[in-house]
């Protein structure tokens, strides 16, 4: 599985270039991903004009949605292990704000899960 840095790396790659365009037509806005057993935060921006995946949450003051999730059940959403709407039906994902774009973020999931580097054997 990967490391929470890893998948946020990932993230990052995905939303780049013409990557984030296309994410962006399925998915707009500012999610703020609380990773709780680690007490790390990630901001994903898709709603400026630069598409970013940063460390911290310094720069959004009221995203548009908020996942809080432990660095495991990251790792397994990423991976496919784990899908969304399971993980949230399980208690292992809550979700705070928009809920229609909630439903949205796994085009973002799947993006990242491709810029994911392949595991080593």
């Amino acid at each position: 599985m990967p490391s929470t840095s890893e998948v946020f790396a990932a993230m990052g790659a995905a939303v780049e270039g013409a990557g984030g365009k296309a994410i962006q037509r399925k998915f707009k806005g500012q999610v703020v991903f609380r990773i709780t057993d680690t007490d790390e935060v990630y901001a994903l921006d898709l709603k400026g004009p630069v598409f970013s995946v940063e460390k911290g949450d310094k720069n959004m003051t009221s995203p548009d949605l908020t996942v809080i999730i432990t660095s495991e059940n990251m790792a397994a959403l990423i991976s496919g292990a784990l899908k969304p709407q399971q993980a949230f039906m399980k208690g292992k994902l809550k979700i705070k704000g928009k809920m229609n774009l909630a439903m949205k973020l796994n085009a973002v999931l799947v993006a990242t899960r491709k810029k994911l580097p392949k595991p080593k054997m």
